[in-house]
């Protein structure tokens, strides 16, 4: 289709923005919405509803697609899996390569067309000295969300665009508001899709009860491995945690590493609690060829200020040396460097040093 462009559509402003802009700039946008299973009751619904509702005040054409059970069998059982490894997962990174671009990506192609877009705050460029396709950060650093994109493949890269990544969050809902494309008031979610209320721990309960069932009270322990007292499941606690111990310490303390083989919470003292550095694996380079050494600018989660770095490979993972300590550095979250504003490579945490 000539100028067509399926675009990502959930509803929410950014994603009707995006799709008007677009259709402003000569696009001939078909707004693609995927049913997600989420444990939220009919959130999906009303998802659709609104997604349809914005297409028709856009005039544009509007399809859906139903990715409930691929959602489940990868997203759902990998954040599960997460938790119960002892490591602190991020469900959103994941699924942007393997449910929602591939979607779009897969769709696009079966209608022919060449280009896919999504409400991201973030921009791509092409690279002709390295025949790459790179990502930057969003104009607008407040709503930046290169970081939920690291694992993108060139593929992907080379035809996708970002409508929001010039511009500010501002700007997007004076959009919204000018062409009607807001109902209710404009709600940030940061809460994960399939997570009621945000309540991991809830959602683990009722989700997989045998396995909740099969971890048994364990200990809790200091740096040297003397027992402190008893946690009643180790997925009850997260990296830098420092509430829900049932006892009294007189002083802060803080999960520092969650030992789930031997069923076993460690923590520590506030000055105890800093990392030197990082092992990185699943590692994916996005604006430059892989290079055995680089320096930039690590973040170590989503909205982390960043911290300068040493990275250097060690077999097919990489070792990473903060030029300053940093706290609470969790296995199974997303750590990100960038060079200026452009994305170098993403990978997964595995340990901490």
């Amino acid at each position: 289709m000539k100028n067509g462009i399926l675009v990502g559509m959930s509803g929410g402003v950014d994603s009707s923005v995006a799709a008007y802009l677009l259709k402003q700039s000569g696009y001939i946008p078909i707004g693609l919405t995927l049913k997600i299973w989420n444990a939220k009751g009919e959130k999906e619904f009303e998802v659709a509803k609104k997604a349809n509702r914005i297409c028709d005040i856009l005039k544009i054409q509007f399809k859906m697609a139903d990715v409930e059970q691929e959602f489940k069998n990868t997203i759902v059982n990998d954040f599960i899996n997460g938790y119960f490894s002892g490591t602190t997962p991020n469900p959103c990174v994941l699924c942007n390569p393997i449910i929602k671009f591939h979607k779009l990506f897969e769709i696009a192609r079966e209608m022919n067309i060449e280009k896919i877009a999504t409400g991201h705050y973030s921009r791509v460029f092409y690279n002709q000295e390295n025949n790459r396709f790179v990502l930057k950060k969003g104009k607008d650093l407040k709503k930046d969300q290169s970081y939920f994109l690291w694992q993108l493949p060139q593929k992907y890269l080379s035809v996708i665009n970002f409508p929001l990544g010039e511009i500010s969050k501002e700007e997007v809902k004076k959009n919204a508001v000018e062409q009607g494309l807001i109902f209710g008031k404009i709600k940030e979610s940061q809460d994960i899709c399939f997570i009621p209320n945000n309540n991991y721990r809830e959602f683990l309960k009722e989700y997989c009860p045998d396995q909740i069932q099969s971890i048994k009270e364990g200990d809790i322990v200091d740096e040297s491995g003397k027992v402190l007292g008893k946690h009643n499941g180790y997925y009850n606690f997260t990296i830098g945690q420092r509430k829900g111990f049932g006892i009294g310490f007189g002083e802060p303390k803080y999960v520092k590493k969650i030992d789930s083989i031997n069923n076993r919470i460690i923590i520590c003292g506030k000055n105890n609690r800093q990392n030197s550095g990082l092992v990185l694996t699943n590692i994916n380079w996005v604006s430059l060829e892989k290079q055995e050494k680089i320096e930039g600018i690590i973040h170590i989660r989503y909205n982390h200020k960043g911290v300068k770095c040493r990275a250097k490979y060690f077999g097919n993972k990489m070792i990473v040396h903060f030029e300053e300590p940093q706290n609470s550095v969790a296995p199974g979250q997303s750590a990100v460097l960038y060079q200026n504003d452009m994305l170098i490579f993403g990978g997964i945490i595995e340990d901490s040093l």
